[in-house]
């Protein structure tokens, strides 16, 4: 059965369908930058100080330290803006989901009424028909 809320129930169902793949998406893009920092941690902490004490050999790896950690700066910087931008999408999610329980609210209560109506038509139509039935029993007895 359809009610006037089946266009409503679709539209508010796709808005949610589409706020939660971008739900997923941002967690999966937070799960990557995450293994990726720990990867860039532990490709830092597995970088050894040359044993020879040359000056040029010690600044190189002071700067390829240096540029490590600035490079797991700037992505823990991005880490952090997805972690904001996960809790707005959470925000969405679930006024998105608000909306389309009201609506499907709706439609089951319209449903609902419609069965109802049907099971009363139905009724009255099998109490029609049973005192049809009854009157035209009744009216055999007596002309036989």
């Amino acid at each position: 059965m359809t009610t006037r809320f089946d266009a409503i129930l679709k539209i508010k169902k796709d808005m949610l369908n589409r706020v939660e793949r971008e739900l997923v998406k941002i967690n999966s893009a937070i799960s990557l930058k995450e293994n990726e920092i720990t990867l860039l941690k532990e490709q830092l902490s597995n970088m050894k100080a040359p044993n020879v004490s040359v000056y040029r050999e010690l600044l190189a790896f002071k700067d390829s330290i240096s540029v490590s950690l600035d490079e797991i700066m700037q992505e823990q910087n991005l880490l952090e803006m997805m972690y904001s931008s996960r809790i707005d999408i959470n925000k969405r999610y679930k006024a998105a989901m608000i909306e389309y329980e009201k609506i499907n609210y709706l439609h089951l209560e319209e449903l609902k009424l419609k069965f109802d109506k049907l099971k009363k038509e139905e009724q009255k139509s099998i109490d029609e028909i049973g005192g049809i039935l009854y009157h035209l029993r009744d009216n055999t007895r007596y002309k036989l």
